[in-house]
């Protein structure tokens, strides 16, 4: 902004005077600042209206997978199942045969873990191979070729192994190299090049395994410490192998993670003790997810009334109140919510001949009552619930309730009626290519909006600085010449003095 300048001594205030026109000038914005304004809070409102519509979305998935669909599953000593989505009552025989475990080997006995054993070269690169997966290539210089060198360098690269220098008998060290994963998709492959001789302490080949107490065991090659094993479970008797001890994807919706080998039958040490997995349908959380249900919808009708609230304009004005919410009159607004209120006043015949609609199940639209002389205040349409109705067609007829939310044999229910509408104003995110939901259309049009807004004031403030800074100019040639004049009428006066 302009520098403050005092005057000459004319007897003129221009700084009084350019902080006057500096405030006329600054009023100019005010029609571009209140135009932000009004952006920025119309994009606060829509942010606030997305999280709630989302906050409701949220909660009719979980009566999906938690609540009318929800299992619970007992413990088991060998094996740890949890349930997600798509996990159906039922039950099975489950035996743990064998743990997945990881490919361990191990580098021939060396009298020093610091000395390097190297031929010399000046470089050479081991390249280790886990499984199928992409290789993993390690340059060694000449002075990186001992066992504690070559742990680091492997670690260094933080890829599918691990590696340390660890005690071999005789008070000798080596080099073991452990997969970081199990089973056979983790088997350990190892070849030097370069080096001759540091190939023949560390290349190693599965497929040629070199086993301690077997038939053509060197110990002066690489050996195997443990061999890569899959796991193995039998689901009723049908046998299932893995190379992790995580297993997802042999029953649906269920996740298991396998502890222990199973105990022997005691009547047979031959064969495997079998535990039973149950899974059996839990409905305890679908009333508390119901409730928050209502919770969540009268939240959202709360957070849209605020935001498009309404106040008569002032008396004797013309211009709307200033008090009404940043998206009165908001014509996308307005349509979510009768496609929401619609939704949850449907009747669903199709998917429910006892339960058509919430009303039926004790969940029913309250109305603000307004008296003469009141001011509405917007909120229409909350839900209340009649507890004792809830809980008798919870006990009553459950999966009669579940079809009224979820839907039946294609018939949608509550959750299908307002998935159209979440689609359509939160996007889709499952859609290719991803689909913008209206809200988010909305959005991206009020901030470019609020954008240009942002350099027209950028641009008035120039001006403005420029004015003023012109204004200032011509204060200080103004004050200059009244000085001058002063000075002259001074002299004018001593003269017409002396001539006394």
């Amino acid at each position: 902004m302009t520098t403050p300048v005092t005057g000459l001594g004319s007897g003129l205030d221009i700084q009084a005077l350019m902080e006057q026109i500096k405030n006329a000038e600054g009023k100019k914005l005010n029609p571009y600042l209140n135009k932000q304004n009004k952006f920025n809070g119309q994009v606060s409102s829509w942010g606030k209206i997305s999280s709630s519509l989302s906050t409701l979305k949220s909660n009719l998935d979980k009566l999906k997978t938690e609540g009318f669909n929800g299992v619970s599953i007992g413990d088991n000593k060998a094996f740890k199942a949890t349930a997600g989505e798509g996990a159906i009552p039922d039950s099975y025989s489950i035996i743990v045969e064998r743990l997945a475990k990881a490919h361990k080997i191990g580098s021939p006995a060396q009298d020093s873990n610091s000395e390097q054993l190297g031929d010399g070269s000046d470089s050479r690169t081991l390249t280790i191979s886990i499984g199928s997966g992409k290789s993993l290539e390690v340059e060694l210089t000449d002075d990186e070729t001992s066992l504690v060198q070559i742990a680091k360098k492997i670690n260094a690269k933080n890829g599918d192994v691990s590696a340390s220098v660890m005690p071999a008998e005789g008070g000798k060290f080596q080099l073991v190299v452990t997969s970081k994963k199990t089973g056979s998709d983790g088997e350990i492959k190892m070849s030097v090049s370069g080096d001759s001789q540091l190939a023949d302490v560390l290349n190693y080949d599965p497929k040629a395994a070199n086993i301690p107490g077997e038939p053509g065991y060197d110990p002066n090659r690489m050996k195997q410490v443990s061999a890569a094993q899959n796991a193995v479970m039998k689901i009723d008797g049908i046998t299932v192998e893995r190379s992790t001890n995580t297993i997802s994807d042999a029953i649906e919706g269920i996740t298991f993670e396998l502890r222990e080998v199973s105990e022997k039958d005691k009547d047979d040490p031959t064969q495997f003790k079998p535990e039973t997995l149950s899974v059996t349908a839990d409905t305890s959380k679908v009333k508390g997810l119901i409730e928050e249900f209502v919770k969540n919808y009268n939240s959202f009708l709360s957070t849209s009334a605020s935001a498009s609230a309404y106040k008569p304009p002032e008396k004797d004005s013309l211009e709307q109140n200033k008090q009404n919410g940043p998206l009165f009159s908001d014509g996308t607004l307005r349509r979510l919510n009768s496609q929401l209120k619609s939704a949850a006043g449907g009747n669903f015949g199709d998917a429910s001949e006892v339960y058509t609609s919430l009303a039926s199940i004790g969940i029913t639209v309250k109305f603000d009552e307004v008296k003469p002389g009141e001011e509405r205040t917007g909120l229409l349409g909350t839900l209340t619930i009649d507890n004792k109705k809830l809980d008798a067609a919870l006990k009553e007829q459950p999966k009669e309730v579940e079809a009224l939310f979820l839907g039946k044999e294609g018939a949608l229910g509550i959750k299908g009626e307002m998935g159209e509408v979440f689609k359509n104003y939160l996007g889709d995110s499952d859609a290719i290519p991803k689909k913008e939901g209206a809200i988010a259309e909305t959005i991206k049009g009020l901030k470019e909006q609020e954008k240009r807004v942002a350099k027209q004031i950028e641009r008035m403030e120039q001006r403005i600085e420029e004015s003023l800074k012109r204004q200032q100019s011509e204060f200080i040639r103004l004050d200059k010449a009244l000085n001058s004049i002063n000075a002259m009428s001074q002299q004018l006066q001593g003269a017409l003095a002396g001539l006394g």
